[in-house]
């Protein structure tokens, strides 16, 4: 039976491969032209009573505001509109392929020098162009930029831009404080009015990111703290942690990271000549590029036939071997990375069979999203890993239940990931609540549940005699049983 979800009787919707506070973003076929496209399609939820006028306006924003900025790094818009049959609204759009600059970084940590800077100027590019039609895109983050399997740099999600109306220090929507933390100035943490300096905050931030392999003040403890520092502390210079680094460039992002907006650089333009400098000075760190492209390679070879990259990248000893095509062997493969160490390619693997699975089986494709966010702990993004685990764990609930045995495994990782958080009486209750639920569900001689017990037992031993500080225990990183 053909389950295929088609939108406006004309884009069929292949595979999700998003998600936003907006909605999905689906990978899909314009059956009518008979191009890959990529449509987004706003959650039901925010449709339903006094939310849907809000949603509507800022969703059709974002078509307008996204179809303003004429860039390669912008992705082109094609449509818009309400499914008649769905009462669905859609925004298709270009499709990108590649891996975001989040999966990039979780999967690689600090990036190359060269790999840097050419990113970098590519998103200078991108906002130099968004800025002259007074576009202010407030949220650049790692998750809303895309590397291209041909190294261009994209950025998407202009969701929460603000338009610029004469005076640049009025925007058409202020008092609020849009943005994400990590990446967000401080004239934003302070809800006043945001212009393109805080654009330039943000890709500094970026930068600091992508050759540190650290969130901007990430080590705080909470959102309030982490606000503080970018209100008042001036973080560590970058060639602190990589001293090769040249030192225009460890200057440049200094001076992008200054508090007040006036001290930044005067422009995206010349912070994209800036960086553009400095790859022309770096030597080609020949990194192996999978499934995105070595952004290098649009500044080192303009317009290059795709061929002649993918032969410059088996040079280099880059190309992969192609995957399994069955599911089932595509599984074996990633769980053979993970217990053999290769955390990264099982990253990848796991977050590739997630994606293509799930129109055909989503309580598989959360389980391989499990196994991703082991790799992701393993690689040393427990936090980001975490974060991410929470709403997986929830979509199983909902999927299989709370007694399903992946279910209560993916609860188990996330004890591991606690403890190794340091967070010892949240990963004690955790596992506590966890050992009486496995109980009930499998059996007190079941494997797990046995496993489970022995390690609470432990733990409260331990808990009597001082402070709960658990040691993490070894993962129950393979397969759950069935």
């Amino acid at each position: 039976m053909n389950s295929t979800r088609v939108i406006a009787d004309r884009y069929e919707l292949a595979r999700p491969i998003g998600a936003g506070g907006m909605g999905r973003v689906w990978q899909g076929t314009d059956v009518r032209l008979g191009r890959e496209v990529a449509v987004k399609v706003v959650r039901p939820d925010l449709l339903d009573g006094p939310q849907r006028a809000e949603a509507a306006a800022r969703f059709r924003r974002e078509a307008r505001v996204t179809a303003q900025i004429a860039h390669p790094g912008v992705p082109a818009i094609f449509d818009a509109g309400i499914d008649e049959a769905t009462d669905e609204l859609y925004l298709v759009m270009a499709y990108l392929p590649g891996l975001s600059l989040r999966d990039l970084l979780d999967e690689s940590g600090p990036l190359p020098a060269d790999w840097s800077a050419a990113i970098g100027a590519q998103l200078a590019s991108v906002l130099a162009a968004a800025h002259a039609r007074q576009v202010i895109h407030r949220d650049l983050k790692p998750a809303n930029i895309i590397v291209g399997t041909d190294g261009r740099v994209s950025v998407v999600d202009f969701g929460i831009a603000a338009i610029l109306e004469g005076d640049p220090t009025r925007l058409t929507a202020t008092g609020d404080k849009p943005g994400t933390l990590n990446y967000m100035a401080p004239e934003q943490i302070r809800a006043r009015p945001a212009g393109p300096a805080a654009d330039l905050y943000a890709l500094g931030a970026l930068l600091y990111e992508m050759v540190t392999g650290e969130r901007l003040f990430a080590g705080r403890g909470s959102a309030y703290e982490v606000q503080t520092a970018h209100l008042e502390e001036t973080p560590a210079p970058v060639r602190r942690h990589r001293p090769e680094l040249p030192s225009e460039f460890g200057d440049l992002v200094g001076h992008l990271l200054r508090k007040e907006p006036g001290e930044r650089p005067g422009g995206a333009a010349g912070v994209y000549l800036a960086l553009a400098g400095v790859l022309e000075r770096l030597p080609a760190s020949g990194a192996p590029a999978r499934d995105a492209g070595d952004p290098t390679w649009p500044f080192r070879a303009p317009l290059a036939p795709p061929s002649v990259a993918r032969e410059a990248a088996a040079a280099r000893g880059a190309t992969a071997p192609p995957p399994p095509r069955d599911a089932r062997e595509r599984l074996a493969e990633a769980d053979r990375r993970l217990r053999e160490g290769d955390f990264g390619g099982a990253l990848t693997a796991f977050r590739a069979l997630a994606a293509d699975i799930e129109p055909a089986d989503a309580a598989e494709a959360l389980h391989c999203q499990v196994r991703a966010a082991q790799c992701l702990a393993a690689l040393g993004n427990t936090s980001t890993a975490l974060s991410g685990l929470g709403s997986v764990v929830d979509r199983l609930r909902r999927t299989v239940g709370e007694a399903d045995r992946r279910t209560l495994h993916g609860r188990r990782v996330a004890v591991d990931m606690l403890a190794a958080l340091g967070r010892g009486g949240e990963a004690h209750r955790a596992l506590a609540a966890l050992a009486g639920d496995m109980a009930a569900a499998l059996g007190a001689g079941d494997p797990d549940t046995m496993e489970a017990q022995r390690l609470l037992q432990t733990w409260t031993a331990a808990s009597q005699a001082g402070p709960v500080r658990p040691v993490q225990a070894r993962s129950t990183a393979g397969v759950p049983r069935q």
